[in-house]
């Protein structure tokens, strides 16, 4: 045992057990003692009927670990090993190997008092009880029923696809047993700081994120049962200084166990969004995934057909390796609406494994266009479900194609000039990341608009003179703009300025 781990579990002997009978580790509650560069994580096994009533000897656990010199960070977590109406049984693991028979008496009381045998009784649906977060707008949680069908690519990719919409976007990555997101950003190997007892999220591409990754090296398993598991996502999502955000994406784990559905019941979840593959097995998981949300009554925002056909890089031939349309045939027939369709390509690969998303660093390809439609109409959805969809404005093309007239369903008129769009359209925006990042796009002075094409009743695709026809304006999008005309173009010039460029 390091010396460090054997301070934890000599402190944590400060801590009185329930009902103050012995200590925490000698009752043998304390278990999965993890420490990393100088973080602690652990768990303390309590009866699942007490948890509410106990989070303060948690939290005495927590402190006393903190005060540990050099301990940057505590993370305590209560668990439960047996649920209400289950048979107890031992731990599997703790600080010393063994537990106290009052804690065995205790599982065996919240079973219902006849040593845990009493059958479940019926009850009713699930109600989700959620709390929201401080700052942020939306949670949108990204699943899949399996895993293997490229959630974690599509869960970045539609994060900075919602960024190039203009919103500020964070990441929560909560497949704890294979966290993905750090690689994805190309932040690995990077640990977020406390303020206070709060986390700071690490920042790639402009998108903030937390992820389990940040913790523990790429190859360490995770161990941990699946209420430590929930405990630790609760601490992700709730203690950490996300700041201002207009949408949280959480990347959930694969399949629909105990630990989807607890996220699903307890997270105050705006929207989901499921990825399949067209093949008929991911599609009947997708389905479990589905039904999951559906009945803690979870708004469905949609269905993405990942890996959809393979395009041969060397001949151009289309191949539909795993079938196609079939999550297109799923929407449609569990009338859900369908999001759209990503290719299977070796950029969205590449990009992917060397921590260089698609969307971010290469905005122009025809798979960072799917994704940023993808994205655009996910948030449509979401407005609509939110109750504040908007309805489609009337647009028209004026002064020879140097404006954009936008007459909106609220009757308010706008004129956006061609350059303006030009400079500001999402995917030109996409290329940001953050503020230091930003490719400023410049010279678009005399640029004019050539086309006009709609995209379902939810954005509009402009095409200008240059060849540029990438960005995809959403009502919204084009909302924001209007209205924050001025000082979108202060900002810009500013850019400019400081770049050394010309316009």
């Amino acid at each position: 045992m390091s010396d460090l781990r054997s301070e934890v579990v000599e402190r944590l002997r400060r801590v009185k057990g329930p009902d103050l009978d012995g200590n925490i580790v000698d009752l043998g509650l304390v278990s999965d003692i993890l420490v990393k560069d100088g973080r602690v994580y652990f768990s303390i096994t309590v009866p699942a009927a007490r948890a509410e009533e106990l989070e303060p000897l948690r939290e005495a656990a927590e402190k006393v670990v903190r005060e540990i010199e050099g301990v940057a960070g505590v993370v305590a977590v209560l668990t439960a090993d047996a649920a209400p109406g289950q048979a107890a049984r031992p731990a599997a693991s703790s600080a010393n190997g063994r537990e106290h028979h009052r804690v065995t008496e205790a599982r065996a009381r919240s079973g219902g008092g006849d040593g845990g045998h009493r059958p479940p009784q019926p009850g009713p649906a699930p109600v989700r009880q959620t709390q929201g977060v401080p700052g942020v707008g939306h949670i949108i949680a990204v699943a899949s029923g399996k895993g293997g069908v490229g959630k974690s690519t599509v869960t970045v990719n539609l994060a900075l696809g919602f960024q190039a919409l203009g919103l500020k976007v964070g990441i929560l990555d909560a497949d704890i047993y294979g966290p993905s997101q750090p690689r994805l950003l190309g932040v690995t190997g990077q640990q977020p700081e406390a303020q206070g007892k709060k986390l700071v999220p690490i920042e790639g591409y402009g998108v903030k994120t937390m992820s389990m990754g940040f913790m523990v090296e790429e190859d360490t398993p995770i161990v941990w049962r699946g209420p430590m598991v929930v405990g630790a996502l609760n601490q992700m999502l709730r203690e950490v200084l996300w700041g201002e955000l207009d949408v949280l994406v959480i990347d959930m784990p694969p399949g629909t166990g105990d630990v989807q559905l607890t996220i699903a019941q307890q997270v105050p979840l705006s929207g989901a969004v499921v990825v399949s593959t067209p093949q008929d097995l991911a599609l009947i998981d997708a389905r479990k995934g589905l039904a999951m949300f559906r009945k803690v009554s979870v708004p469905v925002l949609g269905i993405v057909e990942n890996m959809s056909y393979f395009i041969a890089p060397d001949t151009g031939k289309r191949y539909d390796i795993f079938g196609h349309g079939g999550a297109r045939a799923e929407a449609e027939k569990l009338e859900v609406p369908f999001l759209g369709e990503v290719p299977l390509t070796m950029e969205v690969r590449e990009t992917s494994d060397s921590g260089r998303p698609i969307t971010a660093t290469a905005p122009e390809s025809p798979s960072a266009d799917a994704f940023r439609s993808i994205a655009a109409k996910a948030w449509s959805e979401l407005e609509r479900a939110a109750g504040r969809g908007m309805k489609p404005p009337e647009l028209k093309v004026v002064h020879g194609g140097e404006a954009l007239r936008v007459l909106f369903a609220t009757k308010d008129e706008h004129e956006l000039p061609a350059e303006f769009l030009r400079v500001l359209s999402p995917s030109a925006e996409v290329q940001g990341h953050s503020k230091d990042q930003r490719v400023t796009v410049a010279g678009k002075k005399n640029v004019k608009i050539r086309e006009l094409r709609g995209v379902g009743n939810y954005a509009v695709r402009v095409v200008f003179d240059d060849g540029h026809d990438s960005g995809l304006f959403t009502w919204s999008y084009l909302h924001m703009l209007s209205l924050q005309k001025d000082k979108r173009w202060a900002e810009y010039l500013a850019d400019l300025k400081a770049k050394g460029l010309e316009r």
